[in-house]
């Protein structure tokens, strides 16, 4: 016989055994993998038993699954991830598989055709407050970005499963036709043009000294990114005409024209425009510090503003790239003699000032943090001094140095909650004392209640505000779970407590808020982003437990002050007109009898007041369908957060209350508000 022959016989021989090998064990492997995540969903169920049971009894069996059924699971904890050690904290996937899969229906995952654009409000006739953050407008845009379980999203959701009836409130009065979107003759962020713009160096004038003074009054405080003498001095010469520097003046313009003016002046918007011609993709690829500083003053500050939420965070994570490739987040090796230590303060204020806007942006959209701390991070904080004598530069930079600590366990905190909004309750604790700790071990006139200039007390304000927003957002899960799970199951005393926790914070940042807010948008844009936040608490307690006639009347004390405050901050806050708006409907919805529930079977107490499972609507809407506010055309959009007070009937959007919608970058055409992102 051919030898050819009988190899070719005998490779072909070998080759379908190994083929019927590989199958054999491909097939071994599946099987095995199928039956852990059998044994995992029903660990106390033998798999042959499951075999006659019908997919709906599969289902109701999976939902009579105990919680002690499947063991607390933690998640991996990896060099990667952010900066809490292997050693320190792991977080649990889930308290229980039963909570896990109660609050997952409250995340907003888009679908795989999903797709969104927030440049369409400068096309479609779309509610100029429409975001896809903080639940604050009309229409019924189903193009939504990812929102977690912490997002603000969640608790109207949850509103919603627990009074259905709730939506008749919301939907606007039925007239036969539909509001129509006047174009606004306000001024509209341009797309980007293609055409290169003019290098022409911008001479000094009064105007534009006002701008940078109310700057670095009220913006710089926060993120002392520029090094202000070399700044002035630049500006005051009025020969730079290169594009970095023309960028990041115009942008200081931009922020400038905003903390000086009232919300109903955008002036701010031509700076922008002007900036934007300088910043096209290519810079992205610039090792420029100018050009970074640009961009991140546009994607930290001014696009939430604008309620442009999505295009801002694009931003704002590309800028963290570019200054990793510029190495400002590696501390440089100190060389003897060096003289330019202005240079390297200003990078390590970048890039701190980059780490906390992040953080700031990003706490309660339910994102992971996706490593902006890390055990490759390096750099150096800023130098400062706690004296509480020394003014100056000195005393701008305290702020700064505290908010770095803050954020740090922010990211921390904010990581897990991505994860898995029902931590444990020890965890829960253990982040809260560190918020506590971080809290008491302020300087002092960080404080203190003592007079200080304006820009510390801007500073200290809103610190406080967003320490108390940050404390929120760590027990709003387990109000959040409670009610959504309705009367399934009994509240444990650990969540009693959570509970009560929670509202006892959001009753101290209602009153702190009310009292201490002063007339600049600085601290009305921040201020009607946490009060929005806060406000959330007793609304949700008031549907979930209209039955209890002394929580209900706490409740409503609450909602009075926020109501109050909201028709104050009016002029110094593009949301604070639309929140006062949704708050007020939502206010009266749950003084109707079709709105209120019947007292629950079981009661349990904590601090007097009786906070248990009560008799909700089954089969209430979630996720998907608790979008559908109602008719074709305008609904609340619970993807949005923001409205205005702008002028003609056009509605402002996000940060706290917004358009229904999820397009950030469309124009101030319809640009009813900012985004109230908690800066």
């Amino acid at each position: 016989m051919d030898d050819s022959l009988v190899d070719n016989a005998w490779g072909a021989g070998l080759r379908s055994h190994v083929t019927m090998t590989s199958i054999a064990n491909g097939s071994f492997l599946l099987g095995k993998e199928c039956r852990t995540v059998l044994q995992r969903l029903y660990p106390t169920r033998d798999a042959q038993s499951l075999l006659p049971l019908s997919r709906q009894e599969l289902i109701s069996l999976l939902d009579r699954t105990g919680p002690q059924s499947a063991p607390s699971q933690r998640s991996p904890t990896g060099s990667n991830t952010s900066p809490v050690s292997q050693g320190e904290f792991q977080s649990p996937i889930a308290s229980t598989s039963d909570d896990d899969r109660s609050l997952a229906h409250l995340e907003q995952i888009p679908s795989q055709d999903t797709e969104w654009d927030e440049e369409r409000r400068n096309r479609d006739p779309i509610p100029a407050e429409a975001d896809d953050v903080n639940a604050l407008s009309f229409s019924v845009d189903r193009q939504t970005s990812y929102l977690g379980v912490t997002s603000i999203k969640a608790a109207f959701l949850v509103m919603l499963k627990v009074a259905p009836a709730l939506r008749s409130f919301l939907a606007p009065p039925s007239n036969g036709h539909s509001k129509q979107l006047s174009v606004s003759n306000h001024p509209t962020p341009r797309p980007g043009s293609s055409v290169k713009p003019t290098l022409s160096p911008i001479p000094w004038s009064s105007e534009g000294q006002t701008l940078i003074d109310a700057y670095f009054n009220r913006v710089q405080i926060f993120v002392p990114l520029l090094e202000e003498p070399s700044f002035r001095a630049d500006y005051l010469g009025g020969r730079r005409n290169d594009p970095p520097w023309l960028a990041l003046l115009n942008m200081v313009f931009s922020m400038g024209s905003i903390v000086a003016n009232k919300s109903d002046d955008h002036s701010h918007v031509t700076f922008y425009n002007n900036a934007k011609d300088h910043l096209g993709i290519d810079t992205f690829g610039s090792g420029q510090l100018e050009t970074l500083q640009a961009f991140i003053l546009m994607g930290g500050y001014y696009l939430h503003y604008i309620n442009r939420p999505n295009m801002a965070n694009a931003i704002l994570g590309a800028a963290l790239r570019m200054a990793c490739a510029m190495g400002l987040h590696r501390e440089s090796p100190s060389e003897p003699g060096n003289a330019n230590t202005a240079m390297i303060e200003q990078r390590r204020r970048t890039w701190w000032s980059l780490f906390c806007l992040d953080t700031w942006a990003s706490t309660t959209l339910g994102r992971p943090s996706m490593g902006r701390w890390g055990p490759g991070i390096s750099i150096h904080a800023p130098e400062g001094t706690r004296d509480p004598n020394v003014t100056g530069q000195h005393l701008g930079i305290i702020p700064l140095i505290e908010n770095i600590k803050f954020c740090k366990i922010a990211t921390q905190i904010q990581d897990v909650l991505a994860q898995t909004p029902l931590m444990r309750s020890e965890d829960r604790e253990h982040f809260d004392r560190q918020l506590v700790e971080w809290h008491d071990n302020l300087p002092f006139i960080l404080r203190s209640t003592e007079p200080c200039p304006e820009s510390i007390y801007t500073a200290r304000s809103v610190m406080k505000w967003r320490y108390q927003n940050l404390r929120i957002v760590l027990y709003r899960p387990v109000l959040l779970n409670l009610a959504n799970r309705g009367n399934e199951g009994s509240a444990s005393q650990e969540e009693l407590e959570s509970v009560a926790k929670c509202r006892a914070i959001a009753r101290e940042t209602i009153e702190d808020i009310a009292h201490e807010w002063t007339p600049n948008q600085m601290l009305g844009w921040n201020g009607v982003w946490f009060l929005y936040q806060a406000v959330m608490i007793p609304l949700v307690t008031m549907f979930w437990e209209s039955w209890n006639t002394q929580q209900v009347r706490e409740c409503q004390a609450q909602i009075e002050v926020v109501l109050e405050a909201f028709e104050g901050m009016a002029d110094w806050s593009l949301a604070a007109r639309r929140s006062r708006e949704v708050v007020a409907k939502m206010y009266e919805a749950s003084k109707r009898p079709s709105t209120r529930q019947p007292s629950p079977r079981g009661m349990n107490g904590v601090n007097g007041h009786i906070v248990e499972d009560l008799h909700t609507h089954q089969g209430g809407m979630i996720a998907e369908d608790a979008m559908m506010l109602l008719d074709q055309g305008n609904i609340w959009d619970l993807d949005g957060m923001l409205w205005s007070n702008l002028p003609d009937g056009l509605d402002m959007p996000y940060d706290g209350l917004s358009n229904m919608e999820y397009d950030d970058s469309g124009g101030i055409a319809n640009f009813d508000g900012s985004y109230m992102t908690h800066q």
